[in-house]
């Protein structure tokens, strides 16, 4: 039987910026995950265990604030549920969730990324929904972008979906994360930008995930530089990263 694992991030940040930070070992599929969010809007966060050795993620940005983001998340737990059979295909996977959510909601719809981890086969399958591409590194590559994305879930009934597939291997890394990393812009107004994020994730292959959250999540901050305005955050969108390292088949202790 599957099990899922379920978290939703609903925050208003203060002027400051704060910060709610989660990590923790899948020890016994080898799979080590640091996720770092720092919300305004409802990020659902949803993990499958299929079993000992399959894992699925699923990470969604809902538009909109308040009461009804929070909804539409908790519609996305029931919808994703209903998928259990479908983990092993993100395609699949991402055409359910979208048929069962068109029609409940009008105002507001959902980015999302699944990846499907199997370390029996030793590869990751992935799938996206208007959401920013995966990265995926490893020693033996530079930083690889997969973007294999179709519309937002929620708005258009016959939207499809198609999947990638990637070998993977111990000290390989897949991020995911969503666009509010991309779009932190500075004082001249220019965003933060795939290109400079993919150089700082290369530029810190060998840093733990939760170390390079932290990391990262400090230079998008200090690329926004302070804000003008007292009454506003220093980020004024959502920033969610996931990273998960294929680690070693017995992590070191101490490590949660």
């Amino acid at each position: 039987m599957a099990n899922l694992w379920h978290l939703t991030a609903l925050f208003r940040l203060a002027p400051a910026v704060s910060r709610s930070q989660l990590r923790w070992e899948l020890v016994h599929i080898a799979v080590a995950v640091a996720l770092l969010s720092v919300a305004l809007t409802a990020i659902a966060l949803f993990f499958l265990e299929v079993d000992e050795k399959r894992l699925g993620v699923l990470v969604a940005d809902v538009t909109g604030h308040g009461i009804p983001a929070a909804l539409i998340a908790s519609m996305l737990k029931v919808a994703f549920a209903g998928q259990v059979a479908h983990a092993h295909d993100p395609a699949r996977l991402l055409a359910g969730l979208n048929a069962t959510l068109c029609g409940k909601f009008e105002e507001h719809f959902v980015t999302a990324a699944y990846l499907f981890v199997d370390l029996e086969k030793s590869l990751v399958r992935y799938s996206a929904a208007g959401h920013p591409p995966l990265l995926l590194t490893s020693a033996a590559s530079q930083v690889q972008e997969i973007e294999q994305n179709g519309l937002m879930l929620g708005l258009f009934p016959e939207a499809a979906y198609t999947s990638a597939e990637r070998f993977i291997t111990r000290g390989d890394r897949c991020v995911l994360y969503t666009d509010g990393i991309l779009e932190a812009r500075n004082s001249a107004q220019e965003e933060f930008g795939k290109a400079r994020l993919r150089e700082f994730v290369a530029a810190r292959q060998d840093a733990s995930g939760d170390h390079l959250a932290d990391a990262l999540l400090d230079a998008v901050v200090r690329w926004s530089g302070p804000s003008r305005d007292a009454a506003k955050p220093v980020q004024d969108d959502d920033i969610t990263l996931l990273i998960v390292d294929f680690a070693s088949t017995h992590p070191p202790p101490g490590r949660i």
